[in-house]
Parts: structure tokens; C-alpha cells; sequence
């Protein structure tokens, strides 16, 4: 990141960013930075805010103050570990990845979770309203319990160009590991890449999977736009969107021009049978899909009922779905 603070810091510093560095309110909230130690940019940032430079993204989310609507700016040129997952309760913090942002893919303000850790999730949101910019979070623990990569429990939170994926296989022959765990309320994701092509998963598994994180929180009134989903399997019964129960979807929830995408690859992924698992019925509410497609899936979701519903082109010929792209 050497050109960190020719590029960043002095941008900022012509801007009145400086002033609400300083200024401690309720309405304006402070900046923090997240530097690597050993950036040679560390120092420079350190000696003019001393009291908002941090090294991990725990240390910065432990000094932002909920509800202030504080920012951390994330270097773009590291992986920052951290020693155990983050319990984000916290609102209105704003996290932006500073590595010139927009990328799809391979983000590069990265946070990871070591790989000693024994922590469920790289981070579990609980929060309201708080704000993920070009990130990528990586699931990197080999404990047997780093099964998520995020768990995704709050309101009104937005994730842009962020990607979730696993950074070990060793948890990925199980059922039970999933990029996200999400039961949000209100949230928006856009721009999202969930899952990998690299790693290879042997269990019937899913990617992104609707559960209950908050208790008596269904998955409701979220909206995925532009979103991308994505798996190498050796087993066609994995998945890349489930739902746990019938009862944990409220409302409606949108997925619109999302992609679905099973790797057909020389590791050994095959196509699998349903890009979305078949449901059903949901009791509660509704997942609807807009202009979605599914490569290297036998079936976009062979079970679509009223309360799961496609509109436009659709990867297979079935009974609710548009039609067969040829």
C-alpha cells in the first residue's frame, strides 16, 4: 500500500474529513484507519491521528460507537487476520475497503479469520443499519466449528461489492457449512459474490442459506441485486440458495439479475440438480426472482410454487419458469 497516503490520506486531507476526525458528536461520528503495522504508511497516519489507527478491524470496530454513524477505512493491500470472529451488534458503523472499489471479485481489503480460530463465522451482524463496502470476508479456521463465513442477523444493512467465501476445505465436506447464514431483515447486497469456484465441496451443501441468526427474525423485505452465487461440487445434490425452514421467510424478498453457477471443472465439479433447493411451500412469505439465470444446473428450483416465483428467462423447462435459453 505505499502509495496509501499520497493517494488516500492526502484526498482526505483536503476534505472535511479532518474535522470530523476530530469532532466526537452524535451526528457526525469519527474515521478510523485499519493499517498493517508494518505498512510504511502506518506511521504517518498513527502520528497525526493517534487515537484512530488501528491495526485489525477488531480493534476499530471496538472503538466505534454504535449509532454515531463512524467509518472505517479498510487498506486495500493486506489481508487482515483476526484472531477470532467479530460479534457486529453495533449500528451504523461503516466499513469501506479502500482498494479503489467497484471489483466484483478479489476485493482487496480482505478480512480473514486464522486459521486457529474456533469461532462459527468470520462475522455475525446483528446491528442495524451498518454498511460493508469492497470487502472480502474469508472463512480461513480449520476448527470444527468455522462453518460460516458470515451470519447475517440485523435490519436495514447494506453489503456493495463485497465477496464470502471459504479460504480451507476442511469444513467442506460437511452439510452443515454454508458461505452465509442469513435470517436479515431489510438488508440489501448488492453486487455480491457468495462461494468460490477454487474450492472443491463433497457434501450436499449450500451457499447461501435462509435461517434464523436473531431469534423470532425471519428472512424478510431484502433485496439482492446483481448478486453472483457460486459452487464447485462433486455433489450434485449441493445447493447454492436453501431454506432451512418454511417458516423462516416473511414478506417479500427479491433476487433480481442474480447469477447461479455450478463449476464444471477438473477438481472434480460437476453440475448439480437445483441452483435454488426445492421448497415446498413457505408459509410466511415469498422469494422471487427476477431475471436470474443457472449455469450447470439441471433445474433453476424444480419445485416452484406461489410462494416461490421466476420472471423471465429460466436455464430449464419446467412448469412456473419462463422458458430454455438455447
Amino acid at each position: 500500500m505505499g502509495n496509501f497516503t499520497e493517494n488516500i490520506a492526502d484526498q482526505v486531507r483536503r476534505t472535511i474529513l479532518d474535522d470530523i476526525v476530530r469532532v466526537n458528536t452524535n451526528t457526525n461520528g469519527e474515521i478510523f484507519w485499519v493499517v498493517e503495522d508494518s505498512d510504511t504508511d502506518y506511521n504517518v497516519l498513527l502520528q497525526r491521528y493517534p487515537k484512530n489507527v488501528f491495526t485489525t478491524l477488531t480493534d476499530a470496530y471496538n472503538a466505534a460507537v454504535t449509532n454515531r454513524n463512524d467509518v472505517i477505512f479498510l487498506s486495500g493491500n493486506s489481508t487482515h487476520s483476526i484472531t477470532a470472529g467479530i460479534a457486529w451488534t453495533k449500528g451504523r458503523i461503516h466499513v469501506i475497503g479502500l482498494d479503489g472499489g467497484d471489483r466484483l471479485v478479489q476485493q482487496g481489503a480482505k478480512v480473514q479469520l486464522a486459521t486457529a480460530a474456533t469461532t462459527a463465522y468470520v462475522v455475525k451482524v446483528t446491528g442495524v443499519r451498518n454498511t460493508f463496502r469492497n470487502c472480502k470476508f474469508i472463512q480461513a479456521a480449520t476448527a470444527a466449528t468455522g462453518l460460516h463465513v458470515m451470519e447475517e442477523g440485523g435490519e436495514g444493512n447494506l453489503y456493495d461489492h463485497c465477496s464470502f467465501t471459504f479460504g480451507v476445505v476442511d469444513n467442506l465436506d460437511l452439510t452443515t457449512a454454508t458461505e452465509v447464514l442469513s435470517g436479515s431483515d431489510s438488508a440489501t447486497y448488492r453486487k455480491c459474490l457468495f462461494g468460490t469456484e477454487t474450492l472443491l465441496t463433497s457434501a450436499a451443501r449450500t451457499v447461501f442459506t435462509i435461517d434464523q441468526v436473531t431469534a423470532s427474525q425471519e428472512f424478510k423485505s431484502n433485496l439482492m441485486e446483481d448478486c453472483t452465487f457460486l459452487i464447485s461440487s462433486s455433489s450434485a445434490s449441493a445447493v447454492l440458495l436453501g431454506v432451512v425452514a418454511t417458516t423462516d421467510v416473511l414478506f417479500t424478498n427479491l433476487f433480481k439479475n442474480c447469477i447461479f453457477m455450478a463449476s464444471l471443472d477438473s477438481a472434480g465439479g460437476v453440475a448439480i440438480t437445483n441452483a435454488v433447493q426445492s421448497i415446498g411451500s413457505l408459509v410466511k412469505g415469498t422469494l422471487n426472482f427476477y431475471l436470474c439465470a443457472a449455469f450447470y444446473c439441471t433445474y433453476f428450483c424444480n419445485t416452484l410454487t406461489a410462494q416461490v416465483m421466476t420472471y423471465g428467462p429460466a436455464t430449464s423447462a419446467q412448469a412456473g419458469e419462463a422458458g430454455t435459453p438455447s
